[in-house]
């Protein structure tokens, strides 16, 4: 154990400071080295044992005072810190004040505010800090600078430096849940009037559609091919959920590439089957040079291969486009007139 004495000029009294030993398991083992926060026994040694002394503690607080010892805790600031102590004695004569300085470390540890994240995400905490040794995370297992995070709960670190002195910082994560979207089963459509609304309105706060749209509802109508139909939607925090579903149509949608219309009673039609599901279709054909020769809104009566005065076109290949007037691409191609 350290002492260091001094002698006043007053009375010429004998006075020693120490620290008492053994006292609380975080007191430091001698002076002049003391860690913030921890609380330390300090003693003096006067001229007699009916002696008064008065302390002065800068930068700590006296918790018990024994007269001739007294139980300070420091302060979380660290520097050089001051004991004072003044003694009386038993006729009422006061000593010079006698006064020790020692250091007091603070080590410095920050990770950081408090963290929001989306269920199925991760955060990492970060332990900014200065002049330490070790850190210990509350895990109880981890030791490095970083901690991954990915459930709700309070996270903090406890660092040491090189004197033993500790610090820690604390900072709470919460952990949000994805929206729940649900665009229910796989469905069919066939018919002309035929139609389905997904909605999902009270999924969140945002929403954007597999086609651009951001509407908290779609609706699907007969379509001649298998649509595949998605969603995201977005909570207030910004976490993200989506379901997907397949809308069937009920036929095989083919366009023939030829018909005979030589009135044999075979073939003699441009036959599309499934194409009346559609009622806002059109359908125009081209012949080789550009000119349209065939126009129907809808499709109830199939070409006969006549243009639009009634007469029979020639054995040709045709341009066509079919619009279906729906969202979905036309489709184009070529129909051949074998007579």
């Amino acid at each position: 154990m350290k002492r260091f004495t001094h002698i006043l000029t007053f009375k010429f009294i004998f006075l020693i400071l120490f620290i008492v030993p053994d006292f609380y398991s975080y007191a430091q083992s001698e002076l002049p080295l003391a860690c913030g926060g921890d609380m330390v026994r300090y003693g003096v040694v006067g001229n007699n044992g009916s002696s008064v002394f008065q302390w002065e503690i800068e930068g700590g607080t006296i918790i018990n005072n024994y007269n001739d010892s007294v139980d300070i805790q420091w302060n979380n600031v660290a520097g050089i810190k001051t004991i004072t102590v003044t003694e009386t004695n038993i006729f009422g004569c006061e000593g010079d004040p006698y006064s020790q300085t020692l250091l007091v470390y603070v080590p410095f540890v920050d990770i950081g505010l408090d963290a929001e994240i989306c269920r199925g995400t991760t955060h990492e905490f970060v332990a900014e800090a200065s002049e330490v040794t070790n850190y210990l995370w509350q895990d109880g297992i981890s030791t490095g600078t970083t901690f991954i995070a990915s459930e709700s709960g309070d996270y903090w670190v406890r660092v040491t430096d090189q004197y033993g002195c500790t610090a820690a910082d604390t900072a709470a994560l919460i952990v949000h849940e994805l929206p729940v979207v649900d665009l229910g089963n796989d469905t069919t459509l066939c018919g002309p009037d035929e139609s389905i609304v997904f909605d999902v309105t009270f999924a969140g706060v945002s929403y954007e559609w597999f086609d651009n749209t951001f509407a908290p509802t779609y609706t699907a109508y007969t379509q001649s091919y298998e649509q595949t139909i998605w969603v995201q939607v977005e909570n207030e925090y910004g976490c993200v959920g989506s379901d997907t579903v397949i809308v069937h149509f009920c036929g095989e949608f083919t366009v023939p590439n030829a018909f005979t219309p030589n009135d044999d009673g075979v073939n003699d039609v441009w036959q599309i089957d499934y194409l009346f599901s559609f009622p806002d279709v059109t359908v125009d054909i081209f012949n080789r040079w550009g000119d349209r020769v065939y126009h129907s809104d809808g499709y109830t009566v199939p070409w006969d291969g006549k243009d639009m005065k009634g007469k029979d076109l020639p054995m040709d290949a045709y341009y066509y486009i079919i619009n279906f007037n729906n969202g979905e691409e036309p489709k184009v191609g070529n129909v051949t007139i074998i007579r």
